[in-house]
């Protein structure tokens, strides 16, 4: 395989499988279980007798699973530091109780209309926005509310 020294893990491997695909199409021609009429039917040879460049069977031609999507090479970060604060996530966050919650957790989808901050865009004052996510009603409620309650 020539590939540059410095392609990813994932590209080699694709290189890999590339050159296993085509041994396996020399090995079903040699052993006559197909022919070159077949790979010309199957859209693998062309008219002079070549494998086309297609993935899976060339090294060279790309996929998108070994590169960046857009095709160019990553941004240069220019000197760009790490990180110097740590991301707050959930778990740290402070936990309330239970009766500090507004509105308290139901077994029920909640289906009080909430009014809506007018600075949103698009938004009207007046307008009433999504409230919970789930449908109404006592076969979209929890299943076991009641046994298994909201807790800190």
């Amino acid at each position: 395989m020539f590939l540059p020294s410095k392609a990813s893990k994932l590209r080699v491997k694709e290189a890999e499988n590339a050159r296993r695909n085509r041994q396996e199409i020399v090995k079903a021609l040699a052993d006559g279980q197909i022919t070159r009429r077949d790979l010309f039917k199957w859209g693998l040879f062309t008219t002079g007798g070549l494998l086309l460049w297609k993935h899976g069977l060339n090294p060279f031609v790309r996929s998108a699973y070994a590169s960046v999507p857009t095709g160019f090479p990553r941004s240069p970060l220019f000197g760009v530091q790490a990180f110097t604060q740590p991301m707050p996530r959930f778990d740290v966050l402070p936990r309330n109780a239970i009766a500090t919650l507004n509105p308290a957790p139901t077994a029920q989808a909640n289906q009080t209309q909430q009014v809506l901050n007018p600075a949103l865009e698009g938004v009207t004052p007046g307008d009433t926005g999504p409230i919970e996510g789930r449908p109404p009603g006592p076969i979209w409620a929890h299943q076991e509310f009641t046994r298994f309650p909201p807790v800190i």
